[in-house]
């Protein structure tokens, strides 16, 4: 499989990727030996092992859900990615979940302590993107494996997609598969060769609807609207292809795929000429990820194409109670570390 870099950049990605191993390695080998910061709450953890998208924001959202429907106040702790409080991810989830507390820095411990100085009520803290930020402590720590990407077997970056060797799986508490479209057995097992155990649920991405605007006016419709449309699709995320094969499921042709970095940053003649790379290419529509929609939707011009993006909902295929389970116990182990 090959890694993030261009083609041209091959020669160099191997180099790279030992320089970065032996980091990742030596900062592994700190971390081991320091015990994270303990919130005085219970922690669950949300993360990957691979870089790009595996489908966080979706399940942390999942998690926060399943935490309000236990009766708790959830927060998230997130870095923010390149813009802080303004970053897409951040944007996101205020978009899906309005009136959410959220502690940004990349020093979470200090994030996440200034949060509690101004909002008492939190009784449970999800960390976005947790796995290899271990300066705090968690009860539950989730891997999220893609399985249209799962990388297990490639190289550390830049040569190939892991963040740190795959062996280290075995530091979850517990691997979800996501964007899956059935129990793949194959996959079930190298994760249980490196993890020690089988994934614990399966979860797919599925597309409740789209919304669109165009005029200044914002309309849901079905997701067969987009049936027979001529799209251009943006896609600033860490694997696109798992976009386009959506739309393409949708019965959409894809006529324009411009090639966008992870947490892209849109300008406003950035978009301008995005959009008309789109008329050009015979789209009557573009359609985005609502990460992308977040930046976008101020900088769009009057009279612009439409531009839908999909509701999104994770569903679990296979072990929905099991992962329920898991936030109910690390809820109950948080707890017990509390009173004691």
């Amino acid at each position: 499989m090959s890694g993030p870099l261009p083609a041209v950049l091959a020669p160099l990605a191997w180099p790279a990727s030992l320089v970065y191993g032996a980091a990742v390695r030596l900062r592994n080998a700190r971390l081991d030996r320091v015990d994270g910061w303990r919130a005085p709450m219970p922690v669950l953890s949300v993360g990957n092992i691979t870089a790009g998208g595996t489908g966080k924001s979706p399940m942390v959202r999942w998690v926060v859900e399943t935490l309000r429907g236990m009766g708790r106040s959830p927060a998230i702790a997130t870095r923010g990615h390149r813009g802080g409080m303004m970053s897409d991810e951040v944007l996101e989830h205020r978009d899906a979940m309005p009136g959410l507390p959220i502690a940004v820095g990349a020093d979470r411990v200090a994030a996440i302590k200034a949060l509690l100085q101004v909002v008492q009520t939190i009784d449970a803290l999800v960390l976005d993107d947790g796995f290899q930020h271990r300066a705090v402590a968690r009860d539950l720590d989730l891997v999220l494996v893609d399985a249209t990407r799962p990388g297990l077997d490639g190289a550390l970056l830049p040569m190939g997609w892991l963040r740190e060797p795959a062996s280290n799986l075995r530091r979850a508490s517990a691997v979800v598969v996501t964007r899956a479209t059935r129990v793949d057995e194959t996959l079930a097992r190298r994760i249980e060769s490196l993890h020690g155990r089988a994934p614990i649920a399966w979860t797919s991405h599925a597309w409740t609807g789209v919304r669109m605007q165009s005029g200044g006016l914002e309309r849901a419709e079905p997701v067969a609207w987009l049936h027979g449309r001529r799209l251009a699709v943006w896609a600033g995320v860490g694997n696109p292809q798992a976009l386009h094969a959506q739309v393409r499921q949708s019965g959409a042709e894809v006529v324009h795929t411009p090639a966008l970095r992870d947490h892209h940053a849109y300008g406003r003649a950035g978009v301008q000429s995005l959009l008309e790379q789109a008329s050009k290419a015979g789209a009557e529509a573009v359609l985005c990820t609502p990460k992308d929609w977040v930046k976008v939707r101020d900088l769009l011009p009057a009279g612009h194409l439409p531009v839908v993006r999909p509701d999104l909902t994770l569903t679990c295929l296979q072990g929905g109670e099991a992962l329920r389970d898991a936030v109910r116990g690390a809820l109950d182990a948080g707890d017990a570390r509390l009173r004691r």
